[in-house]
């Protein structure tokens, strides 16, 4: 994402009237923001153009933030209840697919993850609680069951997509399936079976046959060899405490700095996923939830993360941290890097579980 270009975007007025999501107060707005200092100020990216005007997305609680490899300016968000979300102008604004009955699938209900491929960026993967849906068409057309999940009690959670052989997928389930794809989702094959949620599955950006595996209660198995073979980190982690709860992974584009975030805090990996060691973080260990992590794709050092209410912030491989507020009553979600500046992010918002 170029900084003049989310320069722009940030300076864009918001017209019209209309919330895509439901009614949100000003204290409580959803949606994406950016920021281009490093998260100490934000500004909302919201704007739907319509054919009646400009409404917003401010509604919204946003579940995932990807962004097109051969084209920054191309970002796809999903989102809880409103389906995907795409801008072809780094967030400028954002467009739904067409209100017809072909769309529906993507354009209603949750959508947990996308995934494009680096190698043709008109096919790309969407995931929902039931289905893995796939599109060559660059979203005109749809295959809405490359992956359907048939376990009325289950539901799809994860999914990653191999950078080096985009024909391998990689999906997670609540039972703890660990299902993999070689031919682009066409047939799929049981890599392993965790007996656990799985949370979260990320390839190391160095090695495509790294795969890391985080659950909701197990925390971490990793293979080193695309499947074949698995090893559990449960004893390596026992120092650890509440690091079986695992939330989600962040890693810089070489792969050479990878975090993961669970209850326990952050971990850090500087050999993609060997070994780990904790992260020094400025509340203690558990002490707060981390809802949403970054790490900066050209220098591990930069590393930032979100909770319910702030925003903090390691220029420095977490020696020190700087806090922000964060811009909405609404909890961090997902964080997105530009490309080409440290300083330049996207955030994306949820409300909190309602207890």
């Amino acid at each position: 994402m170029k900084k003049s270009l989310l320069v722009a975007s940030l300076s864009f007025v918001l017209l019209g009237a209309g919330c895509l999501g439901g009614s949100s107060t000003p204290a409580g707005v959803g949606g994406i923001y950016g920021s281009i200092n490093g998260g100490k100020s934000w500004t909302g990216m919201n704007a739907l153009p319509l054919a009646t005007g400009v409404s917003t997305i401010s509604g919204a609680d946003i579940l995932a933030l990807e962004k097109d490899p051969s084209n920054s300016n191309v970002i796809y968000a999903g989102t809880l209840a409103n389906g995907l979300l795409t801008s072809f102008d780094a967030g400028k604004s954002w467009q739904r697919p067409a209100e017809d009955k072909a769309f529906d699938l993507v354009r209603i209900g949750a959508v947990l993850d996308v995934e494009v491929n680096p190698k043709a960026p008109c096919t790309f993967y969407v995931l929902k609680t039931d289905r893995l849906m796939k599109t060559d068409t660059c979203g005109r057309t749809y295959n809405t069951e490359a992956y359907k999940e048939g376990r009325a009690t289950e539901k799809l959670t994860a999914m990653a997509l191999d950078w080096f052989n985009p024909q391998s997928v990689w999906l997670g389930t609540t039972a703890g399936d660990v299902f993999h794809s070689t031919d682009g989702g066409a047939t799929w094959a049981t890599a392993d079976r965790l007996k656990d949620d799985v949370s979260a599955i990320e390839i190391s950006n160095s090695d495509s046959r790294v795969v890391m595996v985080g659950t909701l209660r197990r925390g971490l198995v990793r293979s080193i060899d695309a499947g074949v073979t698995w090893t559990d980190f449960d004893k390596d982690f026992t120092s650890y405490k509440k690091s079986a709860y695992v939330h989600g992974f962040a890693q810089t584009n070489d792969g050479k700095t990878l975090v993961m975030s669970s209850d326990f805090g952050l971990l850090k990996s500087e050999d993609t996923g060997a070994t780990w060691k904790p992260v020094t973080l400025v509340t203690a260990s558990g002490e707060v939830k981390i809802k949403a992590v970054g790490v900066a794709p050209k220098n591990g050092n930069i590393m930032v993360y979100g909770t319910d209410t702030t925003m903090y912030r390691s220029v420095n491989g977490g020696v020190a941290w700087t806090t922000s507020g964060l811009p909405t009553t609404r909890s961090a979600s997902v964080i997105l890097f530009s490309t080409d500046d440290e300083n330049v992010m996207m955030l994306g918002v949820q409300a909190p579980p309602k207890k």
